[in-house]
C-alpha cells in the first residue's frame, strides 16, 4: 500500500499499486466479507498538466456515490480519467459497476488470461474479435488457434470469448493492466 488516508467512518482513500488490486479486495473480502456495505471506486492516478486532475476525479466520484445503497458491496471501475466525466455510458454497456465478488471473478478471469496468452497472442485476438466480417473473422480464428498453445485454445474455447459481447472484451482487455501473471511451480 502505497498511502492510506481516513476521512470518516464510511470515507477513506487508499493508494496502491495497480496489480495490488486484486490481492487487497481479495484480502479485504476475506477479513471482512459480509459486514462491509458500501461502494468501491476504482480510480487511475493523473500525472500533472492539462484535463481532469485527482482532484476533479475525487470530486466526481463522491458525486456519484450516493446515487447507490448501502446493502452491499459494490464496486466502480474507471480505467482512464475520461470515464469519470460520462460514467452512465459506462455503465449502461455493464463495464461500471459490479458487486464485489463479480469483479473479483472478473480480475481472476484477467489474471488467467494474461498468463496463458502472451502479449502478442493478446494483442492479435483483440484485433480478431474487433473484426465486421463474419466470413473473415472465421477464417482468421482457425488460424490464431493454430499459433496458440492447449491451456490457453481451452481458456477460449470453454470462455466462448467469440460470442462475448465488445464491452466486455474491452473490459477484459482493460482489466489485465490490473493484475499480475500466475507464476507456474
Amino acid at each position: 500500500m502505497l498511502g492510506a488516508y481516513v476521512h470518516a467512518p464510511n470515507h477513506f482513500l487508499v493508494a496502491i499499486h495497480r496489480r495490488e488490486l486484486k490481492p487487497w479486495l481479495q484480502e479485504l473480502v476475506i477479513y471482512h466479507g459480509a459486514a462491509l456495505k458500501g461502494l468501491i471506486q476504482i480510480l487511475p492516478t493523473t500525472g500533472m498538466g492539462r484535463g481532469i486532475t485527482m482532484g476533479d476525479m475525487l470530486c466526481r466520484a463522491a458525486h456519484h456515490e450516493g446515487r447507490f445503497s448501502m446493502d452491499q458491496l459494490r464496486v466502480r471501475f474507471f480505467s482512464a480519467p475520461h470515464q469519470l466525466l460520462v460514467p452512465h455510458e459506462r455503465d449502461r454497456r455493464g463495464m461500471l459497476t459490479f458487486e464485489i465478488t463479480d469483479f473479483l471473478s472478473l480480475l481472476e478471469m484477467a489474471a488467467v488470461f494474461r498468463t496463458l496468452l502472451r502479449p502478442e497472442a493478446q494483442q492479435t485476438l483483440q484485433q480478431l474479435l474487433n473484426l465486421t466480417d463474419a466470413s473473415e473473422e472465421q477464417f482468421y480464428w482457425g488460424r490464431f488457434l493454430d499459433y496458440l498453445n492447449p491451456e490457453a485454445k481451452d481458456m477460449l474455447d470453454a470462455w466462448r470469448i467469440r460470442q462475448w459481447p465488445r464491452p466486455r472484451i474491452q473490459l477484459l482487455y482493460e482489466l489485465i493492466e490490473y493484475v499480475s501473471f500466475y507464476q507456474s511451480d
